[in-house]
C-alpha cells in the first residue's frame, strides 16, 4: 500500500526509493497530524499513533536500513505539529532511539520470514509479541530522555510510558497488517459481488459501529465500546486477516474522530487498553480464518490434482484391462480369419470346416465387441446389464469357445453340478469375462509347466448352492500358486506370467462384488490351483434389499 501510494507521486526522472521516501514522509506527516489528540503536559506523546504502525510498515517492507528516512519523518513531524517540543537535539536523540528499536524489531520480524501478509496464528503471535516488547522499549528509552531533559516530573514517567507504549502498539497492530497486505482485487471483486446480502449487512454494522462511537463520545461511558466487538468479529471470521484490521482501523478512526469533535467527552487514554484488545483479538481472529481458508484452497486444489491423476489411473486401467481382455478373442477371431483363408486358398472343393471356423470368428468378435461395450460402460460408471443367467452354462460355452486349445495341450475339461444350481442376476458379459480368465488362467499354468511333465493334465469346475448363493469352483492339476504370490493374488499387476499383465483376477474380483458377489482362492482339490466365485442368488439380493 506504501508502493501504491507513492506510485501516484511518480514522475519521470525520479529514483522510485525517492518516490517511496517523500511519500512516507508525507504520509507520516499527515498521520501524526490526524492522531495528534490529547498530548501529554510538555510531550508529544499521545494515545494513538498510527503513524508508528506506518514506519513499522516500511522497516518490514524495506528492511532495516531505511531506519534513518524513520527517524527523520518523527523528527520533522515532531518540530512542526508538536506545540511544545523539547531541543532539537534532544529530540533528534530520542527519534534516533526511537527508529533504532524498532528497525531491531524489523530485522527480528524478517529473519523469520514475516515481512508479508499475516496469514496464520503463529505468525500474528511473533508480531504481537516482538512489537509489543519493541514498543515497550521505545516508551522505556522515550520518557528516560524527556526526563533526563526535564520535560517530565517523576510522577508523570509511568503514566507516560503507559500511554506512550499502548499508543505506539494500538497504531502497529491495526495499520501495520493492513500496509502488508496483497490484495487481489479482482478475486476481492468476485467475492464481493457472491456475497452482496452479507456485505450489505456488514455496512450496516459498521454504521452500527459508527453510531456507537458517536454515542460512546457523547455518553461518556466505556461499556459502550463493548459492542464493536460483534462487527469487528463477524467481518474477522468472513474475510480473515484483511477485513479484521480493516474494520479496527475505521473502528479506531472513527473513535479518534468522535472524541477529537465531542466536546467533553471520555479522554482517549481510557479505552486504549479497549483498543488493543480489539485489535489483537482481530488480528489472531482473521489469522484463523486466513488459514482455515488456505488450507480449504490447498484442499481443493489437492482433490483436483487427486481427480485428474484418479481419471488418469483409470484411463490407464481402462487401456491395461482392455488390452488385457481383448487378447484372447482377438488372438482367436485372427487365428480363425487365418485358417479360414487357408482353406479357401486349397485346390479343390471347398472345405467342409470353413462354415463353422467362420461362425467361431464371428463369435469370437462378437465377445470382442461386448467386451470392448461393457468395459466401457463399467469405467464410466455405467449401470449394469442385469439378467438371469444359467451360470454353468454359460460356463460350458466359455469351455467350449477354449475347446481347440484344451485339444492342442491335452487338457481334459469336466462340469459337474453338486447339486440343482439355480439362476443368477448378473451381468452376462462380465460373468462370462470372468470365466474366461480363470479358464485361461489354468490353461497358461499348464503351458508354463515343465516339457517333460506327463501328469494328466485336468479342469474341473464344480457348481453348487452354499447358504442361498451359488458357487462354482474352478480346479486345476497344474502347479499350483506359491505361497508368496498367494497374499498379493488380487493386486493389480501381480502376476507370476512372463508376458502376463497381473490384472485379470482383480478385474475379475471387482466385476463380482460391484454386484454383491465374490471371489477367492483356496488350496487346489485336484492338485493345482482353486479359484471359487460366488454369485448371489434372487433370493440373497431380494433379502439385502
Amino acid at each position: 500500500m506504501i508502493e501504491s501510494t507513492t506510485h501516484l507521486l511518480r514522475r519521470p526522472g525520479l529514483p522510485k526509493s525517492s518516490l517511496v521516501g517523500a511519500g512516507y514522509v508525507a504520509l507520516y506527516l499527515t498521520l501524526y497530524w490526524a492522531s495528534y489528540i490529547e498530548p501529554l503536559r510538555h510531550t508529544g506523546i499521545t494515545p494513538w499513533n498510527p503513524n508508528t504502525g506506518l514506519a513499522m510498515a516500511l522497516l518490514l517492507m524495506r528492511g532495516p536500513q531505511w531506519a534513518p528516512l524513520v527517524a527523520l519523518g518523527m523528527f520533522v513531524s515532531e518540530m512542526l505539529i508538536d506545540a511544545v517540543s523539547p531541543q532539537p537535539e534532544t529530540l533528534l536523540l530520542a527519534c534516533v532511539y526511537v527508529a533504532a528499536v524498532y528497525a531491531a524489531a524489523a530485522w527480528a520480524l524478517r529473519r523469520r520470514d514475516l515481512a508479508r501478509p499475516i496469514e496464520t496464528p503463529k505468525a500474528a503471535t511473533w508480531f504481537v509479541c516482538v512489537t509489543g516488547v519493541a514498543s515497550g522499549i521505545a516508551a522505556l528509552g522515550y520518557v528516560e530522555i524527556l526526563t533526563g531533559a526535564a520535560r517530565l516530573r517523576p510522577e508523570e514517567i509511568w503514566p507516560a510510558i503507559g500511554r506512550y507504549w499502548i499508543g505506539d502498539l494500538n497504531g502497529i497492530t491495526a495499520l501495520t497488517p493492513v500496509l502488508l497486505l496483497r490484495i487481489d482485487r479482482t478475486a476481492l471483486k468476485e467475492e464481493l459481488q457472491r456475497n452482496k446480502g452479507e456485505l450489505a449487512l456488514q455496512i450496516l454494522g459498521a454504521a452500527v459501529a459508527a453510531g456507537l462511537a458517536a454515542a460512546l463520545a457523547a455518553a461518556h461511558d466505556v461499556r459502550l465500546f463493548y459492542p464493536l466487538f460483534a462487527p469487528v468479529t463477524w467481518i474477522a471470521l468472513r474475510y480473515g486477516v484483511s477485513g479484521a484490521m480493516i474494520s479496527v482501523l475505521l473502528v479506531q478512526v472513527a473513535l479518534a474522530a468522535a472524541l477529537k469533535l465531542t466536546p467533553g467527552s471520555i479522554p482517549l487514554f481510557d479505552i486504549q487498553f479497549p483498543l488493543l484488545s480489539l485489535g489483537i483479538t482481530a488480528l489472531f481472529l482473521g489469522a484463523l480464518t486466513s488459514q482455515r481458508d488456505s488450507a480449504v484452497r490447498q484442499m481443493r486444489h489437492q482433490d483436483a490434482v487427486l481427480q485428474r491423476s484418479m481419471r488418469f489411473a483409470t484411463a490407464g486401467q481402462l487401456a491395461s484391462a482392455l488390452a488385457h481382455e481383448l487378447n484372447q478373442p482377438m488372438a482367436a477371431l485372427i487365428a480363425y480369419v487365418r485358417a479360414a483363408e487357408l482353406m479357401t486358398e486349397s485346390p479343390g472343393p471347398t472345405d467342409e470346416r470353413l462354415p463353422g471356423t467362420l461362425r467361431k470368428a464371428s463369435a469370437e468378435g462378437a465377445r470382442a465387441a461386448a467386451v470392448l461395450r461393457r468395459l466401457r460402460e463399467f469405467y464410466r460408471g455405467g449401470g449394469a446389464h442385469l439378467e438371469h443367467i444359467d451360470a454353468l452354462a454359460l460356463c460350458a460355452r466359455v469351455a467350449e469357445a477354449l475347446q481347440d486349445r484344451m485339444r492342442r495341450t491335452a487338457v481334459s475339461f469336466e462340469l459337474r453340478e453338486e447339486n440343482h444350481v439355480p439362476n443368477v442376476m448378473f451381468d452376462r458379459t462380465q460373468l462370462e469375462m470372468v470365466l474366461h480368465n480363470l479358464l485361461t488362467n489354468s490353461l497358461d499354468a499348464f503351458d508354463a509347466g515343465p516339457a517333460s511333465e506327463s501328469s494328466f493334465r485336468r479342469i474341473l469346475v464344480t457348481g453348487e448352492v452354499r447358504a442361498a448363493d451359488v458357487q462354482i469352483a474352478v480346479d486345476d492339476s497344474g502347479p499350483g500358486i506359491s505361497s508368496d504370490l498367494s497374499v498379493r493374488l488380487f493386486e493389480p499387476f501381480v502376476t507370476s506370467k512372463i508376458n502376463g499383465m497381473g490384472l485379470g483376477l482383480s478385474l475379475s474380483r471387482t466385476f463380482l462384488r460391484h454386484h454383491g458377489g465374490d471371489l477367492w482362492c483356496e488350496p487346489g482339490r485336484i492338485g493345482g490351483a482353486r479359484f471359487v466365485i460366488r454369485l448371489p442368488t434372487n433370493e440373497t439380493l431380494q433379502t439385502n434389499l
